[in-house]
């Protein structure tokens, strides 16, 4: 029988008994991401840890990372690790050896291992972070089974996916079934895709002018704080209007869809070229993320060259939402101010403004993403910023 051992320095340590099996101890550990131990086995998982590419694993990635998230939150937001093992050492109060067999190994959060060990060299991963272990001993062979089957099912159906079975989306899919990129979008969990159907939601969101309207002082913060709320809306939004769907605020919206996601990968792709071109240095912005080992990211609804960096949703969102004010009613649905293509041009004649305004908020509201997302005051400044120019523009015009 092979036989490893896995030293593993932790923060605190508890240990209890099983009160119906007594040979069963749980040992639950809190550890510091970096110090996760390499090469564990995951012999017990009832699923092999792949396709971390997925956006579930994408966010918890970038969770850990501190991109969409305060740093040090990380283990009050993932479930863990759980592993059944032969025993477990204590050497002192915050060193242990892990002893597995054959058979044993992480039964459940094998990607939130993998996603770890693969970013612990990552120089975005804080030493804040943390992840909760727990191993347990003593559990017999004829349990292991039911004990993986047991973690590895409990998975909720997201709303999105419930959504989708009941034609919620039937009208985007219609819209954008003829683009290139219409086969990148997953539309229920399980679907494999760059991108998730709660994207195109989060997107309309943000240029939502009728629960968001312009001349008010609120703003689409969830688009990107919690996309499950826009998600609700846009379900419960469907439900009240199934047998009306032209009264359905999302549905108003579906004239900007198209034109939204090219401004978006479009302001997302430009950041970098426009503040380097400003006198910056883009390459010490956190609110910048580079893409992992050679690859590059794609702009597949812009259709722009492959970059290396790209804006953070964090810093994007801010941006993108100030172009409410492109977006005007007619005939009760969401159109574009003089047409999608003013739209582009109001970007490049404001983008460098717009880019600055986000520079100056790293240092005055905070360097991470995140903050930048959740800040409003930063919403609100943006959206004025490019109300001014336009009404600059406007007045300028008439003279």
């Amino acid at each position: 029988m092979a036989r490893s051992t896995h030293r593993m320095r932790v923060v605190e340590a508890r240990r209890i008994k099983h009160p119906v099996f007594p040979s069963i101890e749980k040992h639950f550990f809190t550890v510091r991401a970096k110090d996760v131990p390499p090469e564990m086995r995951w012999d017990a998982n009832a699923r092999e840890p792949v396709g971390t590419n997925r956006q579930v694993y994408r966010d918890v990635r970038e969770s850990l990372l501190g991109l969409t998230s305060t740093p040090g939150t990380f283990d009050l937001m993932n479930k863990g690790i759980t592993i059944l093992a032969t025993d477990v050492k204590r050497i002192d109060d915050s060193t242990y050896d892990i002893v597995l067999n054959d058979g044993e190994g992480i039964v459940d959060g094998a990607h939130t291992y993998r996603i770890i060990v693969e970013s612990k060299d990552d120089p975005d991963l804080s030493d804040e972070q943390h992840v909760e272990i727990q191993v347990r001993t003593g559990v017999e062979d004829k349990l292991i089974t039911d004990i993986a089957k047991g973690l590895n099912t409990g998975i909720q159906v997201k709303a999105h996916s419930l959504a989708n079975l009941a034609g919620a989306y039937d009208w985007m899919k219609a819209e954008l079934e003829s683009e290139t990129y219409s086969d990148l979008i997953a539309w229920r969990e399980g679907d494999d895709g760059e991108y998730d159907v709660r994207d195109l939601i989060c997107v309309l969101e943000a240029l939502n002018v009728f629960d968001f309207p312009n001349d008010k002082a609120n703003h689409p913060i969830s688009a990107y704080e919690k996309w499950s709320i826009p998600a609700a809306k846009f379900a419960k939004d469907y439900k009240e209007n199934e047998g009306s769907i032209k009264k359905s605020t999302y549905y108003r919206l579906k004239p900007l869809l198209k034109g939204a996601l090219k401004l978006f990968d479009t302001i997302r792709h430009d950041f970098r070229k426009i503040h380097n071109d400003n006198g910056g240095s883009a390459g010490h912005l956190k609110i910048l993320e580079e893409a992992p080992g050679n690859r590059e990211f794609e702009f597949p609804f812009s259709g722009l060259c492959p970059e290396r960096y790209r804006l953070t949703k964090g810093a994007l969102y801010p941006i993108f939402a100030a172009f409410r004010n492109a977006v005007d009613l007619k005939n009760g649905s969401a159109q574009w101010v003089g047409g999608f293509d003013g739209v582009i041009a109001l970007w490049d004649d404001a983008g460098s403004e717009l880019v600055n305004e986000t520079f100056n908020a790293t240092r005055d509201v905070g360097h991470l993403p995140d903050q930048l997302g959740k800040s409003r005051g930063h919403w609100a400044n943006l959206h004025k910023t490019l109300e001014l120019r336009l009404l600059r523009q406007q007045l300028s015009r008439r003279r």
